[in-house]
């Protein structure tokens, strides 16, 4: 098993690269957040790219599955990373199909009634591991968990249960500030407005997001308030 400083090692070399900022962001929804999670800087670090894919096999190890599939596209160098680093095989989503070639939505080599493990950085509302999903359930392969980097704990979590996928965050934000305000990175009060932010913001969006059936049926159907 993983130690817990090498886990708490990881925390303060993502924070140490700027992939963990404190500060005002505005996110995809216009929202403005306290803080910001940028791990798309993972593939300048080969070192912090390597130790990260181990965090990840931690929690893949102990499940059953055929393939990874990277959420496109901050998880596609991580589940190469832990393909290479644990002999595992790979496929990833194309976000737009090419008009030549192949045309392939999904590159990689699979069958049908294989077992998908997807794997992402962050999860907030969890648009983009649905709409992953969406393609690998059409493409023939069933998915049964997710393993995220990051839970931002505004309930993508809870959303994913509803619709019948168990998803394994192996970080919660709670972790993160703990392990920052221990070794002094940031302080108690920063600690507490983006706590604010997070409570506030997973209100609203549990609040306005309802589960709308059952696993792949509810994708296709789902409402488009994510």
């Amino acid at each position: 098993m993983f130690e817990l400083s090498q886990k708490e090692q990881l925390i303060l070399d993502l924070y140490t690269v700027n992939a963990i900022k404190f500060g005002e962001f505005t996110l995809k929804s216009g929202v403005i957040s306290p803080f910001y999670l940028d791990l798309r800087i993972l593939v300048s670090y080969p070192h912090l790219l390597s130790l990260t894919a181990d965090v990840f096999w931690e929690k893949l190890r102990v499940l059953y599955f055929d393939v990874l599939a990277g959420v496109p596209y901050t998880a596609i160098p991580i589940a190469t990373a832990v393909g290479v680093g644990h002999m595992q095989n790979m496929i990833f989503v194309r976000k737009e199909v090419k008009e030549y070639g192949t045309k392939k939505r999904i590159e990689g080599e699979y069958h049908t009634g294989q077992k998908a493990v997807v794997i992402d950085d962050v999860i907030t509302n969890g648009e983009s591991k649905f709409e992953t999903i969406k393609y690998i359930e059409e493409a023939g392969l069933t998915v049964e968990h997710l393993v995220i980097l990051v839970d931002r704990g505004q309930g993508g979590v809870e959303l994913l249960s509803q619709h019948g996928y168990q998803c394994h965050p192996i970080y919660t934000m709670d972790q993160i500030f703990e392990v920052l305000v221990k070794h002094k990175k940031i302080s108690r009060a920063m600690v507490r407005k983006c706590l604010k932010f997070i409570q506030k913001t997973r209100r609203e969006f549990l609040k306005k997001d309802q589960p709308a059936g059952q696993k792949t049926g509810s994708i296709k159907t789902r409402k488009n308030s994510l």
